[in-house]
């Protein structure tokens, strides 16, 4: 198939770490919300049940909220540590883009992806984030681009996630 854009991007620390703020203007509001509403919601339940003497309810809803607490707040810390551990060595994603799918590849290996099968794209002053998930994310540096530019990509990725595309400012 016929390559339209190519795009080599250096992953270093630095770049990690400026998409992580990128991701916690994106989410951290709704995560926080949610997160709070959530443990009222276990501790309402679990106070209810103690008032009622429904005790194995409460023991179920009290594991039930030390469960939500390791996969909210314990999970994350340990995916970051070992996303970190691999960041300690610098490594680059050579992105090609096709009409239908764009592949990725690193020391690691290779992928193609689908450009339906994008959860969203978020552009800001020095990158796009190629979102596959709400927690997974391809870097693509602005200044990366060896084959086509940055703003004919910008029209070009925007059309393929029609309505998953967002600037950040």
């Amino acid at each position: 198939m016929n390559e339209l854009f190519k795009n080599k991007t250096k992953c270093t620390q630095k770049e990690y770490e400026a998409f992580l703020k990128s991701y916690e203007k994106e989410y951290a509001f709704s995560e926080w919300t949610y997160t709070i509403l959530y443990i009222g919601f276990f501790i309402l339940c679990i106070v209810l049940g103690i008032l009622n003497k429904e005790i194995l309810l409460t023991i179920a809803l009290i594991i039930g909220l030390i469960i939500y607490i390791w996969y909210k707040f314990i999970r994350p810390v340990t995916k970051i540590k070992n996303q970190n551990k691999k960041l300690e060595k610098e490594y680059t994603n050579t992105y090609n883009f096709y009409k239908r799918y764009f592949s990725v590849e690193n020391v690691d290996g290779s992928a193609q992806i689908l450009y339906f099968k994008v959860y969203k794209v978020i552009e800001n002053k020095t990158h796009f984030y190629i979102y596959i998930s709400r927690e997974y994310a391809f870097i693509v540096d602005k200044n990366g681009f060896e084959k086509g530019d940055c703003n004919e990509f910008k029209k070009f990725i925007r059309k393929k996630v029609f309505g998953k595309y967002k600037v950040e400012n």
